[in-house]
């Protein structure tokens, strides 16, 4: 009996996914496993990055449920090197069925018409590993990941990855006026993108080189990353510790199609898979705290700002509020995150350091 892969492409997707480097629809199964149903699961994201690490737990643990019968097939780097929307392309790729399966930032949906996640990324919002862990629980999750369902797509779970901030190049950007008129990378997100243009910035992707360029020639200002990414810049910056932007949270999703080839059985191993995962990943989540020492141990800087200085950025971004809650479920959603990080602890605290630049 021949390995049982689950592809449910087009024509026109099918030539997509053979043609896409790192895809193995075209391999046979390895010897000994001939009986098993592969899934293909892509990502934008490279080895050994968080998102990479977090499809191999949730392969691990379908290995191990389903006691090898279902194997998990990464595809790394989905959307290659030069797109400057990557995780819309891998996106676009799931809900096309070039892949079964697939990890995209729930910054990506509001993109692809999904507006369900869209208040996980609204401004200075979630400022709490605490807050971004209740978040993502099955209770807060699941009218999020229900979203999913027009877009030919059903959620598996959610997994935290860490808080997303500005890292300046040239000082710290402690009001608004640093940033306006200033050109800042950022991946693609309507929300993200929208609350930096509230703040006079200019967001780019800026993709590969240009990337490298605009932080050699100094028309860089800021990008907004993780302390982990940015501890691995060319150049040292600087970080408002006490100003998260927005929390970087993954959404597993399956294609729904391939859920229909699959058993009852099949389906439970994945959504158990799913949420032993999300487990793990969320009791074992690095604090941002320690993530910012590490940062500060390889060169970066980090300050604190003041309340009223919070205050002003959180004045600038209103207008990101005043769009985001016309649509009811985005308004009734960001309730719910403030009743949360009621319910939670102080902000996350990030002791500072200072480097010379």
């Amino acid at each position: 009996m021949n390995a049982r892969r689950i592809v449910i492409a087009i024509a026109a997707g099918a030539a997509v996914l053979s043609a896409s480097a790192g895809c193995n629809a075209s391999r046979e199964a390895p010897q000994g496993q001939d009986d098993a149903t592969i899934l293909s699961i892509a990502t934008a994201t490279g080895p050994d990055r968080p998102g990479a690490v977090q499809i191999d737990e949730f392969a691990r643990r379908v290995n191990e449920i389903s006691r090898g019968e279902i194997r998990i097939d990464p595809v790394l780097k989905a959307a290659g090197d030069e797109a400057d929307a990557w995780n819309h392309v891998v996106a676009q790729s799931v809900e096309a069925g070039d892949f079964d399966m697939a990890l995209i930032p729930t910054r990506t949906w509001e993109g692809e018409g999904v507006t369900s996640f869209a208040g996980l990324s609204a401004p200075f919002l979630v400022d709490s590993d605490e807050l971004m862990a209740r978040l993502v629980s099955p209770d807060a999750a699941a009218g999020m990941l229900a979203g999913l369902d027009e877009v030919g797509l059903t959620g598996l779970a959610l997994f935290p990855e860490g808080q997303r901030l500005l890292f300046s190049f040239d000082g710290p950007l402690l009001a608004p006026s640093d940033v306006d008129g200033k050109l800042v990378r950022a991946p693609r997100s309507e929300t993200t993108y929208s609350a930096l243009t509230s703040l006079g910035a200019q967001p780019r992707a800026l993709v590969g080189d240009l990337f490298t360029a605009a932080l050699e020639d100094g028309t860089l200002t800021a990008a907004e990353s993780s302390y982990e990414k940015a501890s691995s810049f060319a150049k040292a910056s600087t970080v408002v510790g006490n100003l998260p932007l927005y929390p970087k949270i993954n959404s597993l999703v399956v294609n729904s199609a391939t859920l229909t080839h699959l058993t009852a059985n099949e389906r439970r191993i994945l959504q158990e898979a799913a949420t032993k995962s999300r487990d793990q990943i969320t009791a074992s989540m690095t604090p941002t705290a320690d993530w910012a020492a590490s940062f500060c141990q390889k060169g970066g800087t980090v300050v604190s700002a003041t309340e009223e200085q919070i205050a002003a950025f959180k004045t600038a971004t209103a207008p990101v509020y005043a769009q985001l809650e016309k649509d009811p479920g985005t308004k009734a959603l960001i309730a719910t995150i403030r009743s949360l990080a009621a319910e939670t602890t102080a902000s996350t605290e990030t002791a500072t350091c200072s480097h010379v630049h």
